[in-house]
């Protein structure tokens, strides 16, 4: 039986793409390998009795609506994942409204069902791209899972809250954010949400920090369907540097034997679903633009968001 946690079971999310389109060259048709790994990971899902919420890349959706169709018809809630997996920090305020209207109107096109739920490319909102949030509000979506509280190169909030919020923007319009897991140790947060962390780590390691996440607030799962694909590298027509082979692909051939292990431990749960369950507590995005810029950030946080009880 899948363990009972106060903020379990865990979401599961995956980011529906296709890598060489998505990090290699945006400017690449998406491939049918894309629509192989995403039929497995169904698959997988299905066995595991699972229904997840798939952000689905609108440049996949346009290639392969009937397998997004597919998605819907078993239960899973389609989300976006913008049009062509680019960058918010890449767009002006208007180039990303204009996407992020185009992605979610072809998706409930595709679908016939409204789209709620956005996921930024590589997790681009970022301090200097907040103002996304009310940009994606504007555009009509209830929620993002695009900030992960960790400090990363490339990405990261690292003093964002690390449970769901209730944001309200500088337009006095609202929009709840559901931020990637991460666990705190030594002081600072650490990435545990999915993805590469979850190829690299042991399998028992990421379940047990899991559990302890989940004692505190929900777990918001992601990966990939190529991360099922350990032959990609191998097999693809396109010269990828070995030390990209080597980050991107470490650890694929035990993925899936650690995602149904995962899955087996906790099973898991749509976004829609954990959106529908509760009020969440509200978060000031003026007090926290102003406050992520200096060294008294933390406190600054500290001083506006509401606990969870």
């Amino acid at each position: 039986m899948p363990e009972a946690l106060k903020f379990g079971p865990p979401i599961i999310t995956a980011d529906i793409e296709d890598w060489p389109q998505s990090t290699w060259d945006h400017s690449l048709p998406i491939s049918s390998r894309a629509a192989d790994n995403t039929r497995r990971l169904l698959d997988i899902l299905a066995r595991s009795g699972v229904r997840a919420t798939l952000f689905v890349l609108a440049k996949f959706a346009d290639a392969f609506p009937e397998l997004v169709r597919q998605m819907d018809a078993a239960g899973h809630e389609v989300a976006a994942h913008t049009w062509a997996h680019e960058e918010v920090f890449r767009k002006t305020p208007q180039q990303f409204l204009e996407n992020a209207r185009r992605t979610k109107d072809l998706l409930e096109q595709v679908t016939g069902k409204p789209v709620l739920g956005y996921r930024a490319a590589d997790f681009s909102i970022i301090r200097d791209t907040l103002w996304g949030l009310d940009v994606l509000a504007e555009a009509g979506y209830v929620y993002d899972s695009s900030i992960f509280p960790v400090e990363r190169p490339r990405y990261g909030i690292p003093d964002w809250p690390q449970f769901p919020h209730r944001v309200k923007l500088s337009s006095g319009r609202t929009i709840v954010e559901f931020p990637i897991a991460s666990y705190t140790a030594g002081g600072r947060n650490w990435p545990v949400g999915g993805g590469g962390y979850h190829r690299l780590l042991p399998g028992w390691v990421t379940r047990a920090l899991a559990r302890r996440v989940m004692h505190a607030a929900p777990f918001v799962f992601y990966c990939h369907p190529y991360e099922f694909d350990p032959r990609e590298f191998a097999e693809i027509p396109h010269h990828i540097p070995w030390k990209v082979r080597l980050h991107q692909g470490l650890g694929r051939g035990r993925f899936e034997a650690r995602f149904v292990a995962f899955l087996k431990a906790f099973s898991g749960r749509r976004m829609v679903d954990a959106l529908r369950e509760r009020q969440w507590p509200d978060l000031d995005i003026e007090t926290i633009a102003r406050g992520t810029r200096g060294a008294n950030s933390k406190s600054a946080l500290a001083a506006t968001i509401h606990k969870d009880p």
